[in-house]
């Protein structure tokens, strides 16, 4: 049976709470820490066992199934007096090429990627108070197709339409919803990916230090913002191709050219974790 270590614990009434998924991950871990030396108490939703930290509790959770993400929200409203910040940073990448896809590699990534994050904001919502904020960690997949990861480009594609209706829905209740964009990020995922035949274009730019995009979402968690990307190049770029496929198909011998070439410097440098 899976356990919680939030029932018992103090804290909550005097600190702003944060729900976070994804917390062990590389992006995660930075972003919990911020999250601590700010006031937070930040709960997080795990399938591991994490370790004690002060004003960290963990809630046992799989988001692949339903039902142990119901429960962990039970255990998460029923406990915490109110939640101000809730962020979606869980994700998980299978790259594999149309005809070729593993039934069970869709399901999972769809199901982390996009069912997930919709389930647990419907079921901790009404915790939340006017003045929250739900933040998601989307991917450039949601701007930018990725060759050979069809599914996880669709998975983000539908978080981003989901994450801008939730806006207006909650517009009356003031409560944000931020989507950010980060571009690659130097993580075990990352490796992961590429190993598994993940694009290429990841590497047009060097892949960002997790800190860095950590305290990108930690603002986001603080300010009003509904889309964050990480430069102004990268929004206009991306929207640009977004609406046009000749632009797109026209830059993509360009983008291969500059991504081929990041990731040679890539190998020659792995990253760490």
């Amino acid at each position: 049976m899976e356990k919680s270590d939030l029932n018992g614990k103090t804290g909550f009434s005097t600190r702003k709470v944060a729900v976070v998924t994804g917390a062990t991950g590389g992006i995660g871990q930075a972003l919990v820490q911020r999250m601590i030396a700010r006031g937070y108490s930040v709960i997080l939703l795990s399938r591991q066992t994490a370790r004690d930290m002060s004003g960290v509790t963990t809630v046992a959770c799989d988001l692949t199934d339903m039902d142990s993400l119901h429960r962990a929200a039970t255990t998460i409203v029923e406990t915490a007096p109110q939640i101000d910040v809730l962020v979606h940073c869980a994700g998980v990448i299978a790259p594999q090429s149309v005809g070729q896809l593993d039934s069970a590699a869709i399901a999972n990534q769809i199901t982390v990627d996009l069912t997930a994050p919709i389930e647990l904001t419907n079921a901790l919502l009404p915790a939340m108070q006017r003045g929250g904020h739900i933040v998601f960690v989307n991917s450039m997949a949601a701007i930018f197709p990725l060759a050979g990861s069809s599914v996880y480009t669709a998975a983000k594609c539908g978080l981003r339409g989901f994450a801008r209706a939730l806006e207006q829905e909650l517009r009356p209740r003031r409560i944000q919803v931020t989507s950010i964009y980060p571009a690659s990020v130097n993580t075990p995922m990352l490796s992961r990916e590429m190993e598994a035949g993940g694009s290429i274009y990841n590497f047009i730019d060097p892949p960002q230090d997790p800190d860095v995009t950590a305290e990108r979402i930690m603002q986001c968690c603080e300010r009003n913002s509904r889309e964050v990307f990480s430069s102004v190049f990268d929004k206009a770029f991306t929207h640009a191709c977004l609406f046009s496929m000749g632009l797109l198909n026209l830059c993509l011998p360009v983008m291969k050219f500059l991504g081929r070439r990041g990731y040679r410097a890539y190998r020659r440098r792995p990253p760490q974790g």
